[in-house]
This record gives structure tokens, C-alpha cells and sequence, in this order.
């Protein structure tokens, strides 16, 4: 009996005496006092569109109105903000290395001034956190330092990058959409100078304006000499029924016919062609043809140009911005480390392990009796 209270005892002083005297040791000269400062921030979207639902941030969140870009743009911003991009930032503006490389009591907060880069990218996502609230869409940034000026100062100096950031991606993205719009609209104009020069010149090639009404006014012109033939013919017919074929009246009624019906024919020719000779009907052919694809060019060339009067009146509309929620507060007093809480919290878990090891040797010792 007097073994087992031995070996209680000594199992107590192991597992929980020694390492909550560790405990309080550490949290009571080591541990540095470390102040935080919090900031709330959202990526906002202007949008004219839907400025009802702007002008009422509650009403957005009760529709559920969250822009889908937005939120995107401030999940970059989050990984912005403990990247390596904004820790040289700090390093070079607020002395970021130095401050935390000042303090050696703290084993567990203490950077080696000389530590590479992937080490204080680890020690700085400990002392900045980025939490993002899906249902606000807000992004709430927490800087833990030794001092309450100095987290605030990086805070600020963060939420300034990360303005710059904002900004600099809204403009990036809008310079890209820009830049292809300019680019299909310079492809179209291109292509509408080309067809309406080919048009000109062919135009100035056939001697025509608009071979469709040239060959329009030639139709009615034959359906005419058509019609005055069928006449002249009729008329000769009646002066054979009264005089002899040999008579000057019908002699010269017949040249008359026979100069009509050659010119007829002449006109005919014009109009009408085999394929690949450059008559009037192979030329309106074409003539239709250029200009069918110079107005096709022409819509073309309309539609891209409104195309980027609307893409400029929506850039307008859509830019992006860093809305700061909460600015940085400078903290009147240091939140960590809570050591009553924390050596409670110490306590409470070796007590348990302490009851977790208790049972697991008394189980080993009943299954060996």
C-alpha cells in the first residue's frame, strides 16, 4: 500500500507539481507582455447598379447581397497581409526585426535577430493574425507587440499596404480589361478600313457608285426597249396588212425594229453575263459581296467601340476600395499572455493527464495480477 501512495506521489510531482511550478516560473519572470491592436476592414465595390443595396449595408447582408468579387479580392488581401511581401515592408519601415529580437526573456516570443526568412515569416503570422467572417465579409486583423505604440504603428502600416494592394489590383484588373477592349476595338477598325477601301476601289475600278441601282435603272431601261419593240412590231404588223412588204412605210418600220432589237441585245450583254466575265450582273454580284462584309465590318467596328465606352463607365462604377471597419486602437493594456487564465488552464490539463496516466498504470497492474 505504502508503494502505491509512494508512486502516487511521485507520479503527481512528476506530471503536475514540477510542471505547473515550470508554469507559474515562466508566467511569472519570463513571460513578456504583449499588447494587441484590432482592425476591421472589407474590400468594397462601387456599383451604381445596385446603389439601393449600397446605401443600405444591412439590408445587403439580410438579402444576402454579398458581391462575390469582393469577397474574393479580400481573401487576396488576407494572404497579402502575412505574406512576405508585407513583412519586408515592416522590416524596412517600423524596424520590425529589431523590436522582436529585443526581448530575450521570453523563450517562446523571442526572435534570433540573425533568423532567415522563413523563420520570421513563421514568427510573424504568430504575432499577426487575419481572421476572415464569412457572413459580414470583414476582415478583422489582430498585431501583437511588446509595447502598445509599436502595434499600432504596424497595424497602421499595414492597413496602409494593404490599401495601396487594393487599389493597385483594382487598377490592374482594369487596366487589363481596358487594354483588351482597345485591342478588339483597334482589330475591328482595322478590319472595317480594309473592306471599306477594297469597296472604294472597286467602285472606282467599274466607274460605279452603286452597281445595284445601275443595274436597276438598266432593267427598267431594257423592260422599255422591250416594251416600245413589242410596239414598233405591232405597228408593222398593221402596215403589212395594208401595204406590200416592199413599201417604204414597212421597209423602214422593219430598220426601225432591227435598230431596236440590236440595242436591246447590246444591253442584254450588259447586263447579263457569263460566269467569270465582268458584266453588270457579275459586277453587282460582287459589288453586293464587298458590301455586305464593309458593313458587317462597319456593326463590327460600332459595337467594339461602344464596347469600350461601356467598359470605361463600368470600371468607374465597379472600382475597388479598402474600407477601413474599426481603425487601429492603441491599447491601453496587454492582453497576453492572461496568466490566471492560463495557469488554470495548465493546472486543469496535468491534473487530467496526471488521472490519464493513474488509470492506464492501474490497468497495466490488474492485468498482470
Amino acid at each position: 500500500m505504502s508503494n502505491s501512495s509512494n508512486k502516487n506521489r511521485f507520479l503527481f510531482i512528476g506530471i503536475v507539481l514540477i510542471p505547473f511550478v515550470v508554469a507559474i516560473v515562466y508566467y511569472a519572470f519570463f513571460a513578456t507582455n504583449r499588447y494587441v491592436s484590432t482592425a476591421q476592414v472589407a474590400v468594397r465595390q462601387t456599383d451604381n447598379g445596385n446603389s439601393a443595396i449600397n446605401n443600405a449595408p444591412g439590408l445587403a447582408l439580410l438579402l444576402g447581397a454579398t458581391n462575390p468579387t469582393s469577397r474574393e479580392e479580400t481573401l487576396f488581401l488576407r494572404e497579402f497581409i502575412v505574406s512576405n511581401d508585407m513583412l519586408n515592408v515592416l522590416k524596412k519601415q517600423v524596424n520590425w526585426s529589431e523590436h522582436y529580437s529585443a526581448v530575450y526573456s521570453d523563450p517562446f516570443y523571442w526572435l534570433d535577430k540573425n533568423a532567415n526568412q522563413e523563420d520570421s515569416l513563421a514568427y510573424f503570422r504568430k504575432v499577426v493574425q487575419v481572421h476572415f467572417d464569412s457572413e459580414t465579409g470583414l476582415l478583422s486583423v489582430n498585431v501583437e507587440a511588446f509595447d502598445a505604440d509599436t502595434s499600432e504603428k504596424i497595424l497602421s502600416v499595414i492597413l496602409k499596404e494593404s490599401d495601396h494592394f487594393v487599389n493597385e489590383l483594382s487598377h490592374k484588373l482594369t487596366r487589363d480589361q481596358l487594354a483588351f477592349v482597345e485591342r478588339e476595338l483597334q482589330t475591328a477598325r482595322t478590319n472595317y478600313e480594309l473592306r471599306r477601301d477594297e469597296l472604294l476601289d472597286f467602285q472606282a475600278k467599274n466607274d460605279l457608285v452603286d452597281a445595284e441601282a445601275t443595274i436597276t435603272a438598266r432593267s427598267q431601261m431594257i423592260a422599255a426597249m422591250e416594251a416600245e419593240l413589242a410596239t414598233e412590231r405591232a405597228k408593222l404588223s398593221a402596215l403589212m396588212s395594208s401595204l406590200n412588204s416592199d413599201a417604204p412605210q414597212v421597209q423602214q418600220q422593219r430598220r426601225r425594229i432591227d435598230s431596236i432589237a440590236k440595242q436591246l441585245s447590246v444591253e442584254n450583254k450588259k447586263l447579263i453575263s457569263r460566269e467569270g466575265s465582268r458584266q453588270l450582273n457579275t459586277v453587282a454580284a460582287t459589288f453586293r459581296d464587298l458590301s455586305i462584309r464593309s458593313s458587317i465590318a462597319e456593326e463590327a467596328y460600332k459595337i467594339s467601340l461602344a464596347s469600350l465606352e461601356n467598359t470605361r463607365i463600368e470600371m468607374n462604377k465597379k472600382f475597388r476600395s479598402l474600407a477601413v471597419i474599426t481603425s487601429p486602437n492603441l491599447p491601453d493594456r496587454a492582453i497576453y499572455p492572461d496568466r490566471i487564465y492560463n495557469l488554470l488552464a495548465v493546472l486543469i490539463g496535468l491534473l487530467a493527464l496526471f488521472g490519464i496516466v493513474r488509470f492506464v498504470i492501474a490497468t497495466i497492474e490488474d492485468h498482470k495480477d
